[in-house]
């Protein structure tokens, strides 16, 4: 029986960067030999039409959303960076159409935790070994504050077991 796996890692400013190069696939990569060049045209991006400038989009999130009176702190947590994936025996059972449908169903599940607002990429690789998504979040809460911590605060946060019947839905 395959699981659904999804990974979070806390990124600061200087970090997003490159973020953007790896996900939208900027600059060849050295380090990840998984990568096939030929199939990087299948990848797309479920949240934006086109490539987007990840600095730019999250300061205009904290921008127009940000509420708080102090100044942000320059090593302040300004990405959470979300991996979404499963085994390869997984996708290797979906068509297309049901594979996409796992990825906007996961993309909607992060949106329903951690806020609609606060996604700000949604990029699909499949020009890898196995099918994964990158979903990248902006952790402002419903105050108006950048703040991580409340939203993954509890050790517990990221160790829950969510059942869903993906084939169900």
């Amino acid at each position: 029986m395959s699981f659904a796996v999804i990974h979070m890692k806390k990124f600061k400013s200087a970090d997003v960067k490159g973020m953007q190069i790896h996900n939208q696939r900027e600059k060849e990569s050295q380090t990840n030999m998984d990568i096939d060049k030929e199939r990087s045209s299948l990848n797309y991006d479920l949240l934006n039409h086109a490539p987007i400038d990840y600095d730019e989009r999250i300061q205009r999130e904290i921008d127009e959303r940000y509420t708080g009176k102090r100044a942000i702190r320059k090593d302040a947590v300004k990405l959470c960076s979300f991996v979404v994936t499963s085994d390869k025996a997984f996708f290797d059972g979906l068509d297309p159409l049901e594979e996409k449908r796992f990825f906007e169903e996961s993309v909607k599940f992060l949106q329903d935790r951690y806020g609609e607002k606060n996604m700000v990429y949604a990029v699909v690789h499949k020009d890898e070994k196995t099918p994964h998504m990158h979903v990248g979040m902006v952790p402002i809460t419903l105050e108006g504050k950048l703040a991580t911590k409340q939203f993954f605060g509890k050790k517990t946060e990221l160790r829950s077991n969510f059942k869903i019947n993906f084939m169900s839905m």
